[in-house]
């Protein structure tokens, strides 16, 4: 590294001020200090071969000195590069400094923070639906990247005006559990730690227990309360007295204090705030649709995403304003619909609706139901792949499992959907990370894939650990019937993906 001042680098000890007008690496100079924490300082910075300003946040060397808190850095700088999304603020370039410490380069967003908004008071019910539901969108990238915020607050989202409106920015995923499983990576956190923001962590993120991407969406409900009622949900004293509070009282109802909020809006917090993760929404997409349903929705008709209120907390009944003329608007259109699919389900090469999916299952139509619909094995199908007819699993194939993977594997190996959402999750939530080997890992992040680019990259961590027991699955996704998607049903649901998914079954089928 190098500097364009004239005068040398700053030695570590010296404050934050001392690097403006420094450049790091030849690339980055720096000309303003954003902010400083106990950790670090984040700075503006002007990359001179491109001549766009960017972030740089730099961490001192006395705590690179620290494996956890350095290792957290990098997993930030892996994480915010994995993600490809417009509500994210995503990573340029990491690296350490000269005499010890380490930065990170992030695309440099200028707007308010979601903390500063809210001390300024209450927001319109109408804007935090939409703030929710980008941030929502957000939580669906990371997700299907096999990425856990783990710190979601309103510190760490920014909002960014444009001339079409404010977008959002979520950032800070220095406590991101990242699904990374290649040699010698070992998992950040253990079963007993506890890693977030009192007051935004679920209450099993608080007690040390394990955490998944449902962590999320319960930080995500606290952020929509606070956004709405203008101060904290869960806020003063120690983080015991916090915690009890979560565990023993209910959210307090909204209804009361935002005259004019919908009951479907209320509705979709106190799933989010759920004490137990089954009971809240099974994934961030439900969220977003729903969220983005209920800000199209001039009269405010019941959302229908999310799945009915759980027992756990007590949820407020539908309005009887519902009733009557928005009533039967919703039924006529409800019918409507319901003729369009039948209709199209019964033309040539179109598929029966699947059955609906089990309590804390993915919703049947977010993911094609590979081996469901499926035509008869008649050997035409196209691009079965080799090795017909599709393997099952066999339970001498996991004796080399620990006792805590192999019902979840049986259950993805298994040639019926049932149960497999819920044992990926199982997968994924495997402590220590590293005793999950590659194939099973790719099997639980293609069961819980939601985008294209998030099941084409699962397919190809299943091809790259050269195992042949992640083939059965790859072959049964593979005879997905290539009509089934779009308004009539015409499309091939997995057209973007079939090139990697016959190219991934043929190396797999030619292994010994």
């Amino acid at each position: 590294m190098t500097s364009a001042a004239a005068s040398p680098l700053p030695t570590p000890d010296a404050p934050p001020t001392a690097w403006i007008g420094h450049t790091l690496d030849g690339r980055y100079h720096l000309r303003d200090l954003l902010g400083e924490g106990g950790m670090g300082a984040v700075f503006t910075a002007e990359h001179l071969n491109l001549r766009k300003l960017v972030a740089v946040k730099m961490i001192h060397a006395e705590y690179t000195g620290n494996e956890e808190i350095a290792e957290r850095f990098r997993r930030e700088a892996m994480a915010t590069a994995q993600i490809e999304h417009p509500n994210v603020a995503s990573a340029i370039d990491f690296g350490p400094l000269p005499g010890g410490g380490a930065y990170l380069v992030t695309q440099l967003v200028r707007g308010s923070s979601l903390t500063d908004i809210i001390n300024r008071g209450r927001m319109r019910w109408q804007a935090v639906c939409d703030i929710g539901a980008q941030i929502a969108d957000a939580l669906t990238a990371a997700h299907a990247a096999g990425i856990v915020h783990r710190d979601l607050k309103p510190d760490n989202i920014l909002l960014e005006p444009r001339e079409d409106g404010e977008v959002v920015k979520v950032l800070d995923f220095g406590i991101a559990r990242v699904a990374d499983h290649s040699a010698g990576t070992e998992p950040l956190t253990r079963l007993g730690t506890v890693m977030g923001t009192p007051g935004y962590m679920a209450p099993e993120q608080a007690m040390g227990e394990p955490t998944d991407h449902r962590t999320d969406l319960y930080a995500l409900g606290v952020i929509l309360w606070e956004c709405l009622a203008g101060r904290a949900l869960w806020d003063g004293g120690e983080m015991s007295d916090l915690l009890t509070r979560q565990l023993t009282q209910p959210p307090p109802p909204l209804a009361g204090e935002v005259v004019d909020l919908p009951v479907e809006f209320e509705r979709i917090i106190q799933q989010l705030l759920a004490r137990e993760a089954k009971q809240r929404p099974q994934t961030a997409r439900e969220v977003r649709d729903a969220l983005r349903a209920l800000s199209r929705s001039v009269s405010a008709v019941p959302v229908s995403t999310l799945p009915p209120p759980s027992p756990t907390p007590t949820l407020p009944p539908a309005a009887a304003s519902n009733r009557g003329l928005s009533g039967f608007i919703a039924v006529f259109v409800g019918a409507a619909l319901l003729i369009v699919v039948l209709w199209a389900v019964r033309q040539p090469g179109g598929e029966e609706a699947p059955a609906p999916a089990e309590a804390g299952e993915r919703p049947a139509e977010f993911v094609p139901a590979a081996g469901k619909g499926a035509p008869p094995g008649d050997g035409k199908s196209e691009g079965a792949g080799p090795s017909e007819p599709v393997p099952s699993a066999r339970k001498n194939d996991l004796g080399e499992l620990p006792a805590g993977l192999r019902e979840p594997a049986t259950a993805l190996l298994g040639e019926t959907k049932d149960g497999q959402f819920k044992a990926a999750e199982a997968v994924l939530a495997y402590e220590p990370e590293v005793d999950v080997p590659l194939w099973l890992h790719g099997l639980a992040l293609l069961e819980k894939a939601e985008s294209c680019e998030a099941k084409r990259a699962a397919v190809k961590r299943i091809a790259e650990a050269n195992d042949k027991r992640g083939l059965p699955a790859l072959q049964r996704l593979n005879k997905t019937p290539r009509k089934g998607c779009g308004v009539f049903k015409g499309s091939d649901c997995l057209e973007c993906l079939r090139t990697t998914l016959k190219k991934s079954i043929d190396q797999l089928a030619a292994l010994p």
